[in-house]
């Protein structure tokens, strides 16, 4: 039986190629909660590997896949802070959301063009282009890409704590931390668990343990 998704593996670097170096094209396979296919991955930094990102796991919880085809237009930012137009094509079969296809174009170069124009011209600078939303007035939803396990991890701390981080973790920080770090989908990325041991100051035994606890509540 023909897996769809090896097809639009397929369609990934001929998109890259045909559109250009200042977009970026990603394949989000949603079963394994991973990207399966980019191309000009320049742009976010990301790798086949990389979780999904924090939109793509709110658009799969709140069925929003389920009564549109695609999201256009929408606010993203790069590691960097550059800003991206944003847009992603759902992949369904048979009622199921298998696959998300993201195009993140970079327009960095064309704000500081207009800027230089608007400059030369006498005028002032009114701001970030105003960016398409397919979803007929509702607010556009906005993305944020990074790849660094090590910067996801600091800044879930830092959501949880603030600026009260304790000096050392006890068990209950530890699994507050893990699971929030698990409903992000960090734990999908290969070789996370020691990463995260590492800044946890646990040892891997102890991650897969909370994770078990956490897997436990969940089906209570």
């Amino acid at each position: 039986m023909t897996n769809i998704m090896d097809y639009y593996k397929k369609l990934i670097p001929f998109l890259g190629q045909a559109i250009g170096l200042s977009c970026e094209v990603a394949l989000q396979d949603c079963r394994a909660g991973c990207i399966v296919a980019i191309s000009n991955s320049h742009i976010s930094g990301r790798q086949v590997g990389s979780p999904l990102t924090d939109l793509a796991r709110q658009i799969i919880n709140n069925g929003a896949w389920k009564e549109q085809d695609y999201i256009a237009g929408y606010e993203g930012r790069s590691q960097s802070g550059r800003l991206l137009r944003s847009s992603t094509f759902f992949i369904k079969e048979n009622d199921q959301l298998l696959g998300m296809i993201c195009i993140n174009y970079d327009t960095s170069c064309f704000s500081q063009i207009s800027n230089a124009l608007l400059e030369l011209g006498g005028l002032k600078y009114a701001g970030n282009p105003v960016l398409i939303n397919s979803a007929g007035g509702e607010a556009a939803p906005k993305e944020t890409f990074f790849d660094d396990l090590d910067y996801s991890i600091n800044s879930t701390v830092t959501e949880l704590f603030g600026d009260h981080i304790p000096e050392h973790f006890n068990q209950e920080d530890r699994i507050t931390i893990i699971r929030k770090l698990s409903d992000k989908g960090v734990f999908l990325v290969k070789g996370c668990v020691g990463r995260v041991s590492h800044l946890l100051r646990c040892s891997n035994a102890s991650v897969y343990r909370y994770l078990s606890i956490i897997g436990r509540e969940s089906e209570k």
